[in-house]
Formats: structure tokens, C-alpha cells, sequence
């Protein structure tokens, strides 16, 4: 659950990043911008709080919670194999400095509040 909120704010920053970049241009639509997935992602959330929160046994929501395992790993890989490195490397240091800077921030903040939380 940590990493829902990290997320979220590395979304919202993006978006504002793009949404700064065309709004320069006339043709900017927020609706071609967002990732839908996203709203998906919120949608399912409410709902299975709610469904819980209502007295449906959480166990019932077990075999989804595997399935989206299996998906988004099956995402990150599609992603990864997406990926083209050769011309991230032509493109220069700025991708891959970004990048890691993004991984090792979740990370971080990740462990701190895992041990604040003393879930480790």
C-alpha cells in the first residue's frame, strides 16, 4: 500500500512536466495525457475498501490480489522488453539519471517507512 501514494506523485509530477511542455502547443488534451489504468487502479481500490468495509470476507478478493501480481509483472516485462536501450543510451545520461533517481527515492522513502511502521 506504501507504494500507491509514491506513485501517485511521481504520476502527478509527470503529468505536470508534460502538461507544462504542451501547453505550449495548442493540441494538448488532458484526456490523451492521463493513463487511464490509473483511474482503474483508484476505481478498484474504493471499491474493495468499501466491499470490505461493508463485511465482505477479504479472503474473497484473494485470488484478484495473485492475479494482479501476475499482471503487473507481466506489464513491467512488456515494458522492459518495449524498451529500446541502444537509444536510451543515444539519447544521453539525462533518461537513465532520472531513472535511477526515481528508483533509489521510492526505495528509500519505501524502507523509511517500512521501518516506521515497524514492518521492518
Amino acid at each position: 500500500m506504501l507504494k500507491i501514494p509514491v506513485f501517485m506523485r511521481i504520476i502527478r509530477f509527470l503529468l505536470f512536466l508534460y502538461y507544462k511542455k504542451e501547453r505550449q502547443a495548442s493540441n494538448f488534451s488532458l484526456k490523451r495525457a492521463f493513463p487511464m489504468f490509473i483511474l482503474y487502479f483508484i476505481l478498484a481500490a474504493i471499491f474493495t475498501t468499501i466491499c470490505v468495509n461493508l463485511g465482505v470476507d477479504s479472503s474473497v478478493f484473494a485470488p484478484l490480489k495473485e492475479l494482479s501480481k501476475f499482471l503487473i509483472i507481466m506489464a513491467m516485462a512488456a515494458i522492459g522488453l518495449n524498451s529500446n536501450v541502444i537509444q536510451l543510451i543515444k539519447t544521453g545520461g539525462k533518461p537513465i539519471a532520472v531513472g535511477a533517481t526515481c528508483w533509489c527515492g521510492i526505495t528509500i522513502v519505501s524502507l523509511i517507512m517500512q521501518h516506521v511502521m515497524h514492518i521492518w
